[in-house]
């Protein structure tokens, strides 16, 4: 009897559900494990030549700042050129910095949005399992070939120092003697977050939003305004602005209702990858964006100062929507119809972990009976499995497409040209030919 009472305790405080959601974590980290060794490719194609050709060419150019702080489109990549040069001097260009420094970024992201949200998210014992969804939203497939293939590295690193900018930054309420030090230090990531890609600018405005909303200081305030302006200044200045074409059909209802089916696309991912499911893919951005908004109104609307997860939670929504609006009007026009990278998608999972750290609280203040708390581990099980499912195919299509371009990188090495190869190699494949006998001749292999 005793032994039947025990059996129904464990069942009636979710024990096995736990656990289940607990395999379903260990699943998602060994399918990211498996996509990323599977993707892998480690020789220079598309942009990765771009930067080696200006590695290769930077003592006629300029010097070491010339070369770290040169354009590359609308972007100042210094953490990518830093890498083209220890890749290209000790790694015969092989991009296993590239993949190393993705890697290691996405995981270090993902354990701070695991601590913060175990720390800041005050759940029972029973469902602390809940907050290992958060490191399975980051922890994708997407992510995986972002870290897999160099010239993506840009978005993990992006992603790693909005984080850690947000992270860092304390509110009044929890002020220690290492306050102003964490602060500094969150300026400093700011900083890096658009050194990666200049989509980390966004961080900017929201940590000067972060800073308010956590009761900083007047003199805080001023500092993180004024040092925000200025370096974002110094960063666009030689940038050519969106719409500097002058061009008056940037605003016109037609451009402008691209860049919105853009953005609900964008918002959509990784479910807009498929022709299939666009429609699902616009209603699924149309719902998040219509949230996230609400979010951020609620959230202005509160008292200060805020409690640290909320706080980094709205940071995290307001920098993936405001990375959404750049893309929609920086890329939209990029090809005839609306198709949004499936890279991008790293981009979004702060906007649902955002979403993820202000449940996990609210749900846990109402989680008070035993009934309530197995309802809640069911559901997170049902979601934990539906990640699960949507990784598999996502992660077929993934090593499928790493196949193919590996097939065609092995033609091309192969003394093999055709036209098709301008879309995977480079644009102009008499430029690859040249940056690459280049490398070898630098790498000593004739």
């Amino acid at each position: 009897m005793k032994k039947r009472t025990k059996k129904l305790f464990l069942f009636e405080e979710g024990f096995w559900a736990s656990w289940v959601v607990a395999i379903l974590f260990a699943a998602q980290i060994a399918l990211f494990a498996l996509v990323l060794a599977r993707t892998m490719i480690l020789r220079p194609f598309r942009d990765m030549i771009s930067w080696i050709d200006a590695f290769l060419t930077a003592g006629r150019t300029g010097g070491v700042l010339v070369y770290l702080w040169a354009p590359h489109n609308e972007h100042h990549l210094v953490l990518i050129r830093l890498l083209t040069a220890l890749d290209v001097s000790f790694f015969h260009a092989s991009g296993i910095p590239f993949v190393v420094a993705a890697t290691a970024a996405i995981v270090i992201a993902a354990v701070l949005i695991l601590v913060e949200l175990h720390r800041g998210a005050e759940l029972p014992h029973s469902l602390r399992v809940l907050v290992l969804l958060g490191p399975m939203l980051l922890l994708t497939i997407g992510a995986a070939v972002d870290c897999s293939i160099p010239i993506n590295t840009n978005y993990p690193l992006t992603v790693l120092f909005i984080v850690v900018a947000l992270v860092l930054f304390d509110g009044e309420p929890e002020r220690t003697g290492r306050t102003t030090a964490r602060r500094a230090a969150s300026l400093v990531a700011a900083a890096l977050a658009s050194l990666a890609n200049a989509a980390g600018l966004v961080i900017w405005p929201v940590l000067l939003w972060s800073a308010w909303r956590g009761g900083a200081k007047r003199p805080w305030l001023l500092t993180v305004s004024a040092v925000g302006l200025i370096y974002c200044f110094v960063y666009v200045h030689d940038l050519p602005p969106i719409g500097a074409d002058g061009s008056p059909t940037f605003f016109s209802a037609d451009h402008v209702w691209k860049m919105t089916d853009y953005l609900l696309m964008y918002l959509g991912l990784p479910l807009s990858r498929a022709p299939a499911l666009g429609v699902p893919a616009r209603i699924l951005g149309a719902v998040l964006l219509a949230a996230g908004i609400a979010a951020v109104w609620h959230d202005g609307r509160l008292p200060s100062p805020a409690v640290r997860l909320h706080r980094i939670a709205i940071g995290l929504i307001m920098a993936a929507l405001a990375a959404a609006f750049l893309a929609a009007a920086g890329r939209a026009d990029l090809q005839a119809d609306v198709k949004v990278p499936v890279r991008y998608a790293i981009m979004l999972a702060p906007l649902h972990i955002g979403f993820l750290a202000l449940a996990l609280p609210y749900l846990a203040v109402r989680a008070t009976s035993p009934q309530r708390q197995i309802v809640l581990l069911g559901s997170a099980t049902l979601v934990a499995a539906a990640l699960i499912a949507l990784q598999i195919g996502e992660g077929r299509s993934a090593i499928l497409a790493s196949n193919a371009m590996v097939t065609t990188l092995d033609r091309y090495d192969a003394g093999i040209r055709d036209r098709t190869m301008q879309r995977l190699v480079f644009p102009n494949l008499a430029t690859a030919d040249r940056v690459l006998e280049a490398l070898r001749c630098v790498n000593g292999v004739h």
